[in-house]
């Protein structure tokens, strides 16, 4: 077929016979024209015309193959862009679902851990009561009279409790700040993957209005075109390194809700152990308190039958000796009521020294008037004296026992606390 740039659309007007023909024709002076040349004219414009024709025929079979050619491009170009929409679609849609799972999981992971913050936070608050009880036990006892304050099994419990307490305190605290540090990691997560799906959301809303496009519709609106800057497996790949990421938190995220399970259940169980063998030391050390409190008031009762056994036997030379023997016992007694001072007053002080001057000058005195009954006043002083130990140590153990006694109550009364609560 002839392109039109190949045809010769001045053949009519190079054809100078013709118009000349015709000009003669017209011409008044020139109206003797042959037969042949009026005929020849005809056929000149006849032959034009089947010219034209012929060549309009072409231009039209041009024009309809170039048609043809581009609507069959229109069309391929149609379905190729079609199907790499639909293609874009999924694919923006397995990356959108890959995303929404994993912020469900994220999400999820973020109620876990706050849970088990929570828990360790309950835990950490429970602990203080523990290290109260054990510290405020540990002052009590530094209440009990000097002679009873030893570093006893008690003693040594109560500093495990204190210790096992703290260190509980101390690794639930680091517990916390982790669990917190690990939620903000969650929580910056979760947004940057609600983002990312917001904005898959919105690319295919619009590349889903893109593809359910008419031809009509584009010819009335038209778009300001932006320049794409990214890549697809760049586009693809900000997703895919988004939940890897994500991944990984929730894996540390996991990992610490084990750990912080762990510490919580050995810290626990540890604050267990040690109430117990607190609360065990002080029974035992209750026990022990009371069985001496009792030996002591068997032996007090005995040396008193037998000081008032001799103070019977010396009342027959006690009359003779009844001026002097007052003042000398008046002396003793101050004497041995200024020895139960604590151990820091307990000094030789002036009146210590004139007290006991007074003795000797009243025992030296009696002496010399009977020295029989020296030896029954140095042996109903002797009695006395141990008597009065013995009295001190059972007023110091009572004192003891009743100290005892309140750590083991604190500690029991913990114990139920405890329980109730895990209960």
């Amino acid at each position: 077929k002839p392109s039109p740039s190949n045809m010769d659309w001045n053949v009519p007007h190079s054809s100078r016979p013709a118009t000349s023909e015709v000009a003669s024709i017209s011409s008044p002076h020139k109206l003797q024209q042959s037969q042949a040349a009026w005929e020849q004219n005809t056929k000149d414009l006849l032959d034009t015309a089947r010219k034209m024709r012929v060549m309009s025929s072409n231009q039209r079979a041009v024009s309809n193959g170039a048609r043809l050619a581009t609507e069959e491009t229109m069309i391929t170009d149609h379905k190729l862009s079609s199907r790499a929409l639909e293609q874009n679609i999924q694919e923006s849609t397995r990356l959108k679902d890959k995303s929404e799972n994993m912020l469900d999981a994220i999400t999820q992971e973020i109620s876990l851990l706050h849970q088990e913050a929570s828990q360790a936070e309950m835990v950490y608050e429970r602990m203080k009561e523990p290290l109260a009880v054990a510290e405020e036990c540990l002052l009590l006892r530094r209440k009990r009279p000097t002679r009873e304050n030893t570093r006893d099994q008690v003693e040594r419990s109560l500093h495990e409790q204190v210790t096992g307490a703290k260190q509980a305190l101390r690794l639930l605290g680091d517990v916390m700040d982790a669990c917190e540090k690990e939620l903000g990691r969650l929580d910056s997560c979760k947004a940057r993957l609600e983002e990312d799906i917001e904005q898959k959301r919105l690319a295919l809303e619009i590349d889903s209005s893109a593809l359910a496009l008419e031809s009509e519709r584009t010819a009335e609106q038209e778009f300001k075109r932006k320049i794409a800057t990214s890549f697809p497996h760049m586009w693809r790949k900000r997703t895919e390194t988004l939940c890897e990421e994500s991944e990984r938190t929730k894996a540390t995220a996991e990992r610490l809700r084990e750990k912080s399970k762990s510490i919580r259940a050995e810290m626990l169980s540890m604050e267990r152990q040690t109430r117990e063998n607190s609360t065990r030391s002080l029974r035992k050390k209750a026990e022990d308190t009371e069985r001496l409190k009792k030996e002591l008031e068997t032996s007090i009762q005995a040396l008193a039958s037998e000081v008032s056994a001799m103070e019977e036997a010396r009342k027959t030379l006690q009359n003779s000796i009844e001026d002097k023997a007052g003042p000398l016992k008046l002396a003793r007694t101050r004497l041995t009521v200024r020895t139960q001072k604590p151990d820091p007053e307990t000094v030789r002080d002036k009146a210590e020294r004139s007290l006991e001057k007074e003795v000797g000058d009243l025992e030296q005195a009696m002496r010399r008037l009977q020295i029989e009954l020296r030896k029954q006043d140095a042996d109903i002083q002797r009695l006395q004296h141990s008597q009065s130990q013995l009295e001190a140590d059972l007023q110091d153990k009572t004192a003891a026992l009743s100290i005892e006694q309140e750590c083991e109550g604190l500690q029991r009364d913990l114990t139920k606390q405890m329980a109730s609560r895990q209960s």
